[in-house]
């Protein structure tokens, strides 16, 4: 794997658990000094919904504290830690930009239970730029049950389905 992957989990005023990947050897873009992407970063009250997974990243692989802030470094050629890591970012990018108690709940009730082989797939498709966040957080809220909610009169991932129907050419 040509990346590093990085938990950070802020514990202060806001919380927040942020997974990144970084460059792996130096000389490449970014190097030492900045992360080549996020895989998924979310704060505040959302945070709960994840936070026992994050624990047991942090008892699994240790933590290294800084000041609030403790920053896990999952081992590097381990597919199993490098899926957990993918798992907790993807569940972070989805719940912070899901909408609804109901939504969040169920998005991330389905992304901390899923195979590794369903991380990797989902993760492809959140890191491709042609597909993006919108589109894959639309999609969990299909299959996760969301969905569900929307036809009950509720507006929880509504507004990404709807823009994801017209930048297909399909109209509601």
């Amino acid at each position: 794997m040509p990346f590093k992957y990085v938990l950070k989990w802020h514990r202060g005023n806001e919380e927040r658990v942020a997974v990144e990947a970084w460059n792996r050897y130096p000389g490449q873009n970014g190097g030492k000094n900045k992360a080549a992407f996020v895989i998924g970063q979310v704060t505040g009250s959302r945070v709960l919904l994840i936070r026992d997974q994050v624990q047991k990243a942090v008892d699994d692989y240790g933590g290294k504290k800084y000041s609030n802030t403790l920053r896990v470094e999952f081992p590097l050629d381990d597919t199993k830690a490098i899926a957990e890591a993918y798992r907790i970012g993807l569940a972070a990018a989805v719940l912070a930009h899901a909408i609804g108690n109901g939504s969040v709940q169920k998005a991330s009730d389905y992304l901390l239970n899923i195979t590794d082989e369903e991380v990797w797939f989902w993760t492809s498709k959140l890191l491709d730029g042609s597909v993006g966040v919108s589109k894959v957080i639309s999609a969990l809220c299909v299959i996760s049950g969301t969905w569900d909610n929307m036809q009950q009169g509720g507006h929880i991932c509504i507004h990404l389905v709807q823009k994801n129907w017209l930048d297909l050419g399909i109209h509601s």
